[in-house]
Parts: structure tokens; C-alpha cells; sequence
């Protein structure tokens, strides 16, 4: 009898975990505006928060042409962006500090005449209340590399010291 018990409960799990959640399917007008803000240049997890009804996985896939190949529209290249993972850049990734505007800000302050920056690291890290290797990095170019910025990895021309005559 408990034999019976056991696998009636068995196939009651299996017959439950079979059972998947389906996410509605768009329609191709739907799909095409995808299409058109991924050329743009939109990430799929930008255009899913546009369309809650649908997952970025989904988006993802008609834009690529995995689903819905024949429904028109520019379709995606898997490797759209190389190199880095576009999800976490800038102030999408967790570790952020910085906002777009303040990095673009600190980017911003080099002095062409003096070739120098006008204010200090440790000046902007206090300002802004984050760590000075927050601003160093920045100013390398080691963070927030995609803002494209003409400061970003900015040193200048000749250097400030004078070499000790032997």
C-alpha cells in the first residue's frame, strides 16, 4: 500500500514540474520596434523594461533571429558589442560610485594651458564622497572606458620633474 502512496506522490511532481510557464508571443510590428531599438543601440534589458509583459531573454532572441527569423527587421549580430559585458558598464554595474554625470564631470576637469588636471584626485574623491582610487581609475581609463571620453587615459605631455644631473 505505501508502496501505491509513494509513487502516486512521485508522479504528481513529475506531472508538476512539467508544467512551464509561457510568456505570450509578440506580435512582428512588436517585434520590428525591438529590432529597430537594438539597432539603435539599445540593450535588450532596456527594451524588455520597455515591454514588461516579456523577458530580456525573449527580446533577446527575436532581435538575434533565433525566433521569429522571417518577421521583419534588422536582426541582430550575436557579437554586437566586443570585449566587454555591456549589462554591467557604467552605472548598470553594482559596483557603481559614480553616475554617468559625475564621471563625465571629473573627466572634464583638464586644464589644456597648464596640462594638468585643475583639481586633485583626492580633492574629487572627497567631494564626492568615494575613495581616490575611484577617481585615479577613471582618469586612467580603466573604468567608465565606454564613455568614449578625450580625457579618459589622459597623462601630460612632458613630465613635471626634472632629472638629477649625475
Amino acid at each position: 500500500v505505501l508502496d501505491g502512496i509513494r509513487q502516486a506522490e512521485t508522479a504528481n511532481k513529475t506531472d508538476e514540474s512539467r508544467e512551464i510557464a509561457r510568456m505570450p508571443k509578440p506580435e512582428a510590428a512588436l517585434v520590428k520596434k525591438w529590432r529597430d531599438l537594438a539597432e539603435e543601440g539599445c540593450l535588450y534589458a532596456e527594451i524588455a523594461r520597455l515591454y514588461p509583459g516579456f523577458s530580456v531573454d525573449q527580446v533577446r532572441h527575436y532581435c538575434l533571429g533565433h525566433t521569429g527569423r522571417k518577421i521583419p527587421g534588422p536582426i541582430q549580430q550575436v557579437d554586437r558589442w566586443l570585449g566587454s559585458n555591456v549589462w554591467l558598464r557604467g552605472e548598470n554595474s553594482p559596483h557603481a560610485e559614480l553616475t554617468e554625470e559625475v564621471a563625465r564631470q571629473v573627466l572634464d576637469d583638464w586644464d589644456e594651458e597648464a596640462d594638468r588636471w585643475k583639481m586633485s584626485g583626492a580633492d574629487w574623491a572627497k567631494e564626492l564622497g568615494v575613495s581616490a582610487s575611484t577617481i585615479y581609475m577613471l582618469r586612467r581609463g580603466e573604468t567608465w572606458r565606454h564613455l568614449g571620453h578625450l580625457n579618459s587615459g589622459r597623462k601630460p605631455r612632458r613630465s613635471r620633474r626634472r632629472r638629477r644631473s649625475a
